[in-house]
């Protein structure tokens, strides 16, 4: 196998500062531009397959031909009053009750026979030409592929990245969908479940230059990648939610859409999902004989029906819905007539569902023409081809162009109105084609509610410079505003400052504005030959922060730590000892006694800390309880200590000064006093110490 061949079909699937306007005229720009600009980045498309060929004739029935439907489907055509009207010539299956109630809210678009020329039957080559989008046998990429081709053309070198850390399209299942097979690799991850998505192995490769040797470090590349797309979906998944209380846990379409839900509110920015749902090869048994309206086709509408309905329904309740549309397809439809087994056969055309708050919401085309007398070869007519869906999903909803769709689908084709008007977009500037008075804008361009251009200039043509007060109370700030680009005189009014600026040839496009106030001042630049054109910058002044300190006492390393706050330089004095501290956190020793602390900054505007600390010796007493003597040692070089006695109320009973000995203990009679509980406190020089005592 050739590499460029190797690498077109391998991939990998998961396991399971200032304030800028940019710009924009103030005037101009509101809320709803800025929402709507972003909306083509932000769109989503979900593809919902249909595996086998689906009947569409039992989906959407045209009931101005249920007469001549009788004659060819005796067998299992539904009764008509069973059926859901939807206008007075078209209804759905009965079992599809949330799509009625989405197609009346505005929801659900119905195109009538999709189809293509010279319709090929097999199950392999029709799906092969729905995913690659072309009728050519010989194409291998998928169209959704080489769509992100013409966007991504490196991938998947260098992804992800910072600006695109998501994949682009994600599988629901185990495999990824050949609609997304590019160039160079396939643009969509597979996923099982986005909650428990588990890396793969991987050793350290090296590239040795041999065949096999590239071939490895492109498996490596896609491994890598691989794992950070497995990263990222299930950190969205535990990030998002869903609001929904009618997704069938027994569905399993409706489990899948659950979880894209979940994704996308959990802020994953995938722009493709695609589910599969299969089943649809009703060669026999199509229907219950005992109930035409049920069976294993009914079954397999209603789990669409409910599973689509519960996602747009939470879709609503996340604020998503104009975020996302979707689609149906299957390979081809089935047979006009029905066969003895109570089924059909694989046919050409069959109606496609396109459903979303913003799909302009009807019935496109034409009923399907049932003739009475036919024969088991003769099937629909195609009146749309597939390829008109993809270009106007592309140039509608994907923010393509005439030119992208042309490009990915190998020619023209006629779009088909499946976007509401009002959100079309063609040039993708922003504005909806039916507001934009200036289309064909160039991409990137700034424009205004009309999608005409705005003067702008980057913003980084300005620099916005601080420095701030030298000290507290100074107000001595300064503010500098510089242009990089000199070929305009700009005005600069700063908030709070009363004369207006202007950055010209005079002063080299640089001033500085001194003397400021400590406070937050907004920088707006305008350019008075440039109408309506306006950059804003906010700028802080500060000045530094009033010294603060705290203190703590460990007694048994006989030290204090002291917490400041207000500089990056501390000078410390501690009884007369100075020190200088380049920490918030500083531990101080201490000496038995008073410790006087003070501690100062470089800027005397910030104040002092100031604080005594008293280091105690500890006392030892004893016997606790006691009868008569309760004997004290006094610990250290003081000659004499006072005590007192209170009781446990508080009552001062006693007062008095001892000397100490040689031995340095005391005695204290506490015959005098009755039992109870009692508080003793000695103090000196280098004692501070209550205590505890019980008299028996």
């Amino acid at each position: 196998m050739k590499r460029r061949d190797f690498l077109k079909n391998a991939s990998l699937a998961s396991l399971s500062l200032p304030f800028v306007s940019n710009g924009f005229s103030m005037q101009a720009i509101s809320k709803e531009l800025f929402e709507y600009s972003k909306n083509a980045e932000d769109r989503v498309l979900v593809l919902i397959r249909m595996n086998g060929g689906n009947d569409g004739l039992n989906m959407v029935f045209p009931i101005d031909q249920y007469a001549n439907l009788m004659v060819q489907r005796p067998n299992i055509l539904i009764p008509q009053n069973q059926l859901l009207n939807l206008t007075s010539d078209v209804a759905l299956h009965p079992k599809m009750t949330g799509m009625q109630d989405m197609f009346n809210n505005g929801k659900l678009s119905i195109i009538q026979n999709v189809g293509y020329p010279e319709a090929n039957r097999s199950h392999f080559r029709s799906m092969d030409i729905w995913t690659t989008g072309a009728l050519d046998i010989n194409q291998t990429s998928g169209w959704l592929g080489r769509y992100f081709d013409s966007t991504y053309p490196n991938f998947p070198a260098d992804y992800p990245n910072v600006n695109f850390p998501d994949p682009f399209a994600i599988s629901m299942g185990s495999e990824v969908s050949s609609t997304c097979q590019g160039l160079m690799g396939n643009f969509s991850h597979a996923v099982n479940d986005p909650f428990n998505t588990s890396n793969l192995l991987l050793t350290s490769v090296t590239n040795d230059g041999t065949y096999y040797g590239s071939h490895i470090e492109y498996i490596s590349t896609l491994i890598n990648q691989t794992n950070e797309y497995g990263t990222a979906i299930s950190s969205s998944a535990n990030a998002g939610n869903s609001l929904s209380n009618l997704y069938d846990p027994l569905n399993p379409l409706a489990v899948q859409l659950k979880y894209i839900a979940q994704m996308i509110s959990g802020g994953l920015k995938t722009k493709v999902y695609i589910v599969n749902i299969g089943g649809f090869d009703t060669h026999d048994s199509q229907v219950d004989q005992n109930s035409l309206a049920d069976g294993s086709h009914a079954l397999l509408l209603e789990m669409i029906s409910d599973a689509v309905a519960a996602f747009q329904t939470d879709l609503q309740l996340l604020g998503l819905e104009d975020r996302v549309a979707g689609m149906t397809f299957s390979e081809f439809g089935r047979t006009i007539v029905s066969n003895g087994s109570n089924g059909t056969d694989h046919g050409t055309a069959a109606p496609m569902f396109i459903f979303g708050n913003k799909v302009d919401s009807s019935i496109l085309g034409n009923n399907p023409a049932i003739p009475t007398n036919i024969t088991w070869e003769d099937n629909l007519e195609s009146e749309f081809d597939f390829r008109q869906v993809y270009a106007s999903l592309i140039n509608q909803w994907m923010g393509g162009s005439s030119n992208t769709a042309k490009d990915v689908l190998f020619k023209d084709f006629d779009e088909l109105q499946i976007v509401s008007k009002e959100y079309v977009d063609t040039d993708g500037d922003g504005v909806a084609d039916i507001n934009d008075n200036c289309p064909d804008t160039p991409q990137g361009s700034v424009v205004d509610l009309n999608g005409c251009v705005l003067f702008s200039l980057p913003a980084n043509n300005y620099a916005v410079k601080t420095v701030s007060a030298s000290c507290i109370g100074s107000n001595n700030g300064i503010i500098s505003v510089s242009a990089e680009d000199t070929s305009h005189t700009y005005q600069v009014n700063v908030s709070g400052v009363e004369n207006a600026y202007s950055l010209s040839s005079d002063n080299e496009h640089s001033i500085v504005l001194e003397d400021l106030e400590v406070g937050l001042y907004t920088v707006n630049i305008s350019i008075p030959a440039q109408e309506g054109y306006l950059q804003s910058f906010e700028a802080k002044v500060t000045e530094p922060d009033p010294l603060q300190g705290k203190a703590q006492i460990d007694y048994f390393s006989k030290s204090a730590q002291l917490q400041l706050k207000g500089s990056q330089v501390y000078y410390i004095e501690v009884n007369g000892v100075m020190m200088a501290a380049h920490s918030n956190l500083f531990t101080v020793p201490l000496k038995a006694g008073k410790n006087t602390i003070r501690v100062t900054t470089p800027l005397d505007c910030q104040g002092v800390y100031e604080e005594v600390l008293f280091m105690s010796e500890k006392l030892r007493y004893f016997p606790n309880p006691v009868y008569s003597e309760l004997n004290i040692t006094i610990p250290g070089t003081d000659s004499e200590i006072a005590i007192e006695v209170f009781s446990d109320s508080g009552a001062n009973l006693y007062r008095g000064t001892h000397s100490i000995g040689a031995s340095r203990t005391i005695q204290l009679p506490m015959s005098r006093f009755k039992p109870g509980l009692y508080i003793v406190t000695g103090t000196g020089k280098t004692v501070n110490e209550s205590f505890k005592v019980i008299k028996l």
